[in-house]
C-alpha cells in the first residue's frame, strides 16, 4: 500500500519541478499565455487608512461591535460604521495591497499582505496600526506559476513580486505547466 503512494507522490513531485522550468521547444505561435503581474516589494508596505471608496470586487465581511468589515479583493477593507443597523454607512478604506483574506480578533485585524501575515491594531479603528508583521507566512502565494495550467511566462524576481496572473496574447511564453 505504501509503495503505490511513494510511486504517485514521486510522479506529483517530478510534475511539479518539471513543469515550472523554461521550455525553450514551445512554437511561438503568439497564442493566449498567462503573464505574472508584477508589484514592487516597497509597496507592500503602504498601509494606510483612506477615504470611503466603491466596492470593486467584494470578499467576505465581519462584523465587530459597531462596525462591519468588508473585504474588496486585493485591494482592502472597508470599514462600514453599523451603530445604525437600519442604515450602515461605509466611513473608510483600510488600503492593504493584495490583500484576499482576513479575521478580526479581540482588537486587532489578521490580514495577509500578499505573502505576509499582519496585524493590525484597531482600537481606534480609523487610526489603524500595523503591530506585527511576519513575512512570507504564506510563502506559496502563486508565486512561480498559475494555478491554471498551459503556457505561461516565466516570472522574473527583478521585476518585482508576482501578485497575480493575467491571460494575456503573448509571443514568449516560455513556461508550460
Amino acid at each position: 500500500m505504501k509503495l503505490p503512494l511513494l510511486i504517485a507522490a514521486g510522479i506529483g513531485l517530478s510534475v511539479c519541478l518539471t513543469g515550472c522550468r523554461p521550455n525553450d521547444n514551445l512554437v511561438d505561435d503568439g497564442a493566449e499565455a498567462w503573464v505574472p503581474v508584477y508589484m514592487h516589494p516597497g509597496e507592500k508596505e503602504n498601509i494606510s487608512i483612506a477615504g470611503v471608496r466603491i466596492t470593486e470586487k467584494s470578499g467576505k465581511i465581519y462584523a465587530w461591535g459597531n462596525y462591519i468589515f468588508q473585504n474588496d479583493q486585493n485591494k482592502g477593507i472597508h470599514i462600514i460604521d453599523n451603530s445604525d443597523r437600519t442604515n450602515p454607512q461605509k466611513i473608510a478604506f483600510l488600503n492593504i495591497p493584495f490583500n484576499s483574506e482576513f479575521a478580526v480578533r479581540d482588537n486587532y485585524i489578521y490580514a495577509n499582505n500578499v505573502n505576509d501575515l499582519v496585524v493590525i491594531d484597531i482600537r481606534d479603528v480609523l487610526h489603524p496600526v500595523v503591530v506585527k508583521r511576519v513575512e512570507n507566512a504564506f510563502p506559496f502565494v502563486n508565486q512561480k506559476y498559475p494555478q491554471q495550467n498551459g503556457r505561461f511566462v516565466c516570472p522574473d524576481p527583478s521585476l518585482g513580486i508576482v501578485v497575480g496572473w493575467e491571460l494575456q496574447d503573448h509571443k514568449s511564453a516560455n513556461c508550460r505547466r
